[in-house]
């Protein structure tokens, strides 16, 4: 068993895009369409751990998010407005009444968390007073930029590049996979702005917890892996791969929940091996089912820089891409 230095709280600081344009005390406007609601919500928890570094220092910090449910909430908005279009309206609504937010909040620094939508269209206003903007993006909207058609997809990048003071992004495979699409005067001008810094993530001490999970395990290997079930995230995979260790009778420990979940369950009882779905966890649970595997297997194809593979790292855990 691993040492308790092992399962330490490990804190990443702001992006130090975001510091240089901080004085002392500042207003901070953080826009975003994912944000945890609860203990047990993993939507955004990332961009929460950088709420609190923010409010840490001293900043004042106005978060200006939708309500869950509707065209944002569980398992994405891409899904939720697939499965109901006429959410498309709802999406607008928020986004004006974000845009009511900003004023209000007259702040010194805007951060957009998704370029789209939460940059463009509503952070690229030039009402707010024109505060430094930092354009924060994931990997969802690079993909959802990319995919747009040329016309719109110009003037998507037009409009973001000439407003923003930054944008960064979690991972270069997601700077270059936008500078891939866009012609050579908008990729000029992005470079200049562009940085890349993986979002802030805080870990809590966890060892107890993950001590007496391994115990209840009886020496039985542990692979988990975490996330929303949608096809995007190849959970059929990982169990594919867990099924190939039957020989040493392992548990597979699947957290999330999403549309895919009654086929994952379905492909985990033809292989008849020892797959528990738990569904949404709150965060210390999470962190404990990870700190106590033998492998964390991740198999997700749309992926920035993934949260729960740097946790799992940071916990000294094996991790396995497929």
């Amino acid at each position: 068993m691993a040492s308790a230095a092992r399962f330490a709280v490990k804190r990443q600081v702001v992006a130090p895009t975001l510091r240089l344009r901080l004085r002392a005390n500042s207003s901070v406007c953080v826009v975003t369409t994912s944000y945890p609601g609860n203990d047990g919500d993993p939507a955004g928890h990332f961009v929460k751990s950088e709420v609190e570094e923010l409010e840490r220092e001293g900043h004042r910090v106005n978060v200006v998010t939708p309500v869950t449910g509707g065209a944002f909430g569980w398992p994405g908005s891409a899904f939720r407005l697939r499965e109901k279009p006429w959410r498309i309206v709802e999406a607008a609504q928020w986004m004006a009444h974000a845009r009511s937010e900003i004023r209000a909040c007259q702040p010194d620094v805007i951060v957009a968390h998704w370029s789209v939508p939460c940059a463009w269209p509503v952070a690229t206003f030039r009402e707010f007073g024109d505060p430094p903007l930092e354009v924060v993006s994931h990997g969802g909207d690079v993909r959802l930029i990319a995919a747009m058609p040329n016309a719109l997809r110009s003037f998507v990048a037009k409009q973001l590049t000439e407003r923003a003071s930054s944008w960064r992004f979690v991972s270069p495979h997601l700077l270059e996979k936008l500078v891939e699409v866009l012609d050579p005067a908008e990729v000029t001008k992005l470079r200049n702005i562009a940085v890349v810094a993986p979002s802030p993530i805080a870990l809590m001490d966890v060892t107890e917890d993950v001590r007496a999970r391994r115990q209840t395990l009886g020496g039985r290997p542990l692979y988990v892996c975490a996330g929303r079930l949608v096809r995007s995230k190849r959970v059929d995979r990982v169990i594919d791969y867990v099924a190939g260790h039957r020989i040493e009778q392992p548990v597979l420990v699947v957290i999330g929940d999403g549309p895919e979940r009654a086929r994952l369950e379905q492909l985990a009882r033809r292989w008849q091996i020892d797959v528990r779905f738990l569904g949404n966890k709150p965060r210390r649970e999470t962190l404990t089912w990870i700190g106590a595997a033998t492998e964390f297997v991740h198999a997700s194809i749309a992926e920035g820089m993934s949260t729960v593979v740097r946790e799992a790292e940071y916990l000294g855990v094996k991790v396995t891409m497929l």
